[in-house]
């Protein structure tokens, strides 16, 4: 049975409010030997104060809600792993949930976090808030939130936004500078997410180089392995690419798969890009190319947003740019 603070206070034969104090170094006011009793005490029963229900009375519990779509996505799990790390430095842990991408669900999650007292949410979301009228001045039932969604939603603390045009551009054009003049594409099939920048560079950089579009090379679906390795399979029964650019890492590595068992030799047959820049596509053999996301600076970025904001919850912030990185 969990000894109480109650007990321990008994046990050294003290007040609770000696014991609560001497626990949180208030103690200035008791002698050396009665501090020192007290943590006998405490360490021959092994108690450990109960802080999580304190600090939830004082408001202060040192957590902060994180809400994402899918703990296999890799957008999310990466920047939620460096946020983690910057977070941890200020003493705050994270509770995370999965929403499968639903609205409703993210309601019954935000709710949930609100009721055991988060100090703050990241939300990462594929769905508009911005006419819903659930969170109001960047909170939820006086909590904070901060908006992890590529820009979708106006963010009341600012919103984190990635240039992916650039990358994605830069991407296209070394296909074609290494003699690829037909370049297939996998894009998302819009279900949950639409990745429209990526889908611009990929025709502005064909169409500067003069490079014809089909519409043969253009296969849509969701973003996943399965959903690569399908696409590829078309592409490659379809058409006569010699180089496939995926909007997504989960998509590359699917492609990966198909142009494996097709046969063909990667990076002298046909050539993978994908989009994220993952742990994912490094472990495979030869290594997929990807352009990358900044990961670390994005963690830092909406650590620091949250701190503030629970620190001076009406205070609106700037948004903050960032740019994805293609190095060849």
């Amino acid at each position: 049975m969990k000894v109480t603070i109650k007990e321990i206070a008994r046990l050294a034969g003290v007040s609770v409010t000696t014991v609560s104090q001497i626990l949180n170094q208030k103690g200035g006011r008791f002698s050396e030997a009665t501090k020192q009793r007290v943590l006998k005490v405490i360490e021959e029963q092994k108690y450990s104060p109960n802080y999580f229900a304190s600090n939830i009375i004082a408001k202060k519990s040192k957590t902060i809600g994180v809400i994402v779509p899918d703990f296999s996505e890799q957008f999310a799990s990466a920047i939620v792993r460096e946020i983690r790390d910057q977070l941890e430095k200020q003493g705050y842990y994270l509770i995370i949930c999965e929403s499968g991408h639903d609205f409703n669900k993210e309601q019954e999650l935000l709710d949930q976090l609100a009721r055991i007292a988060v100090e703050g949410i990241f939300l990462f979301t594929p769905n508009d808030y911005n006419r819903k009228n659930i969170i109001e001045f960047g909170r939820f039932h006086d909590v904070p939130v901060v908006f992890a969604d590529r820009g979708l939603n106006e963010g009341y603390y600012g919103t984190v936004i990635i240039d992916e045009y650039s990358g994605v551009y830069r991407a296209i054009e070394w296909l074609i500078s290494k003699g690829h003049k037909k370049i297939g594409i996998i894009m998302d099939n819009s279900e949950h997410y639409h990745l429209a920048e990526r889908f611009d560079a990929y025709q502005d950089a064909l169409s500067k180089n003069h490079l014809s579009i089909e519409e043969s090379s253009i296969k849509q679906k969701p973003l996943t392995i399965a959903g690569g390795y399908q696409g590829a399979l078309e592409l490659l029964d379809e058409t006569d690419v010699t180089a496939i650019f995926c909007c997504d890492d989960m998509l590359a590595i699917g492609c990966y798969q198909a142009v494996y068992d097709s046969g063909k030799k990667l990076d002298q047959e046909i050539s993978i890009v994908g989009f994220d820049g993952g742990e994912v596509t490094q472990i495979v053999r030869p290594q997929i190319k990807s352009v990358r996301q900044p990961y670390k600076e994005l963690g830092e970025a909406y650590a620091e947003k949250i701190l503030m904001a629970i620190d001076q919850p009406e205070r609106r912030m700037d948004d903050r740019l960032f740019h994805v990185v293609f190095e060849t």
